[in-house]
């Protein structure tokens, strides 16, 4: 042995443990920074304030949804009247087409009334 090889064999080892720490630094820090510190997870009162301001309890989801429930009963009920009036609207009111067919009939019938009551008056002062 040289008195050169006790040196490298102690900075191969300082440099080993200098890597090692090195590791062992980097493991801690990327173990802080998955967990939360205690100062991450104080919560103050204003903060417990907006929170409950941001967010519906128990209580307060139930309302809503019987309010909801009431709401989709009252649609069903509005559409049912809306389909119940519009059967009646068919049968009580009539289209256009509808409309103008009658008037077509009740021209031709007043037509043929009055040929016939001319003729039929026409007949009588004839015959009378």
């Amino acid at each position: 042995m040289t008195n050169s090889e006790p040196p490298d064999d102690d900075r191969r080892l300082a440099r080993a443990k200098a890597t090692i720490i090195q590791e062992l630094v980097t493991a801690v820090e990327v173990i802080k920074s998955n967990y939360a510190t205690k100062g991450d997870l104080a919560v103050t009162k204003e903060d417990l304030a907006v929170i409950k301001a941001n967010y519906a309890t128990k209580e307060e989801l139930a309302v809503l949804s019987g309010k909801i429930d009431v709401l989709a009963s009252n649609q069903q009920a509005l559409q049912a009247s809306l389909l119940a009036f519009q059967a009646h609207a068919m049968r009580t009111f009539a289209t256009k087409a509808e409309l103008a067919d009658a008037v077509y009939q009740l021209t031709w019938r007043m037509a043929g009334f009055t040929i016939a009551s001319v003729s039929a008056t026409a007949a009588l002062m004839r015959y009378l």
